[in-house]
């Protein structure tokens, strides 16, 4: 049966009032997740220091665009192409992710930025030529395009990089190699069957809690989401100054102000073996000062 827009829009109004209100149920959501938004604001150096990230990048992608630009005079290599998208694109994850972990969903948040680190660290492997670009999209520049070769080659790219910057042939000490196959399989746990997501369902299950359909805040699930942030966000703040094309570097005040948000990175993750006694904060340190190992003088390397 066809039906008019208008026709189309009437029918769903009219299964979808609730005490008078159109669409009242979808209000409950709406209001426990305001409620939630109110709850994250108590987490004020999280906030400023997320915020502080944000205008950073933005900041830079200006300069960029008006300052360096205009004085490049030599053609740009053509990773650079591939490079900023990416870094863009990280980015912008971040944001996604934060959004919807404010809103009441931090594990559906947290899942988001499993990809993102992949992705960061497949960047910065190539940009160390660790790899390259090409091996991590699965093309072989010069020969036609083969679906299954490409998958390979991906997969295998992504295999031989994780072994030299997270791995057993990364050079990161033993300690710290473990606490962050624990990261990544917490990630695993969440990401493929949603183990954590249905963990909080176990009081209904038993009879003495309602189904958890509504955002409700839980410290622990959003401490979570948001000690993951702080670390995926220091990589990418740390990929950013290779923004910079060769020979035409940004002004001093950006380079001061990227080492304070590095430095306000570095002490929010470290907080957590410092305060906590929790080893993967040292070990996030250990892995992104060796295997991110850019400043605000490095330029695109390649």
């Amino acid at each position: 049966m066809a039906l008019s827009p208008e026709e189309f829009v009437k029918r769903l109004d009219a299964i979808s009032e609730s005490d008078g209100v159109p669409y009242g149920r979808a209000h409950l959501l709406f209001d426990e997740e305001q409620k939630h938004q109110e709850a994250v604001l108590q987490y004020k150096g999280y906030l400023a220091l997320s915020d502080a990230f944000k205008c950073f990048f933005l900041e830079t992608v200006e300069l960029v665009n008006t300052v360096c630009r205009p004085k490049v005079t030599a053609p740009l290599s053509e990773f650079y192409a591939i490079f900023v998208p990416r870094l863009a694109h990280s980015f912008q994850s971040l944001c996604g992710a934060e959004r919807v972990a404010i809103c009441g969903y931090p594990y559906h948040a947290y899942t988001l930025l499993r990809n993102t680190f992949d992705n960061l660290v497949l960047t910065s492997a190539a940009l160390q030529k660790v790899t390259d670009f090409y091996s991590i999209e699965g093309v072989v520049p010069g020969k036609p395009l083969d679906v299954a070769a490409v998958k390979k080659l991906r997969k295998d790219t992504e295999f031989e990089v994780r072994r030299k910057m997270t791995g057993g042939d990364s050079g990161l000490t033993q300690e710290a190699r473990e606490e962050l196959a624990k990261w990544d399989a917490l990630f695993d746990f969440e990401v493929h069957g949603a183990r954590l997501s249905l963990a909080a369902a176990q009081g209904w299950m038993k009879g003495l809690d309602p189904l958890p359909v509504l955002p409700r805040f839980e410290e622990m699930q959003f401490a979570m989401f948001l000690n993951r942030y702080c670390e995926v966000g220091w990589m990418v703040h740390r990929l950013t100054p290779s923004l910079q094309p060769p020979g035409v570097p940004l002004p001093d005040a950006w380079m001061d102000k990227w080492r304070v948000v590095d430095d306000s990175f570095e002490m929010t993750v470290n907080s957590l073996t410092l305060q906590l006694g929790k080893k993967i904060g040292a070990a996030i340190v250990e892995l992104v000062k060796a295997k991110f190992p850019f400043n605000e003088q490095s330029a695109f390397p390649l």
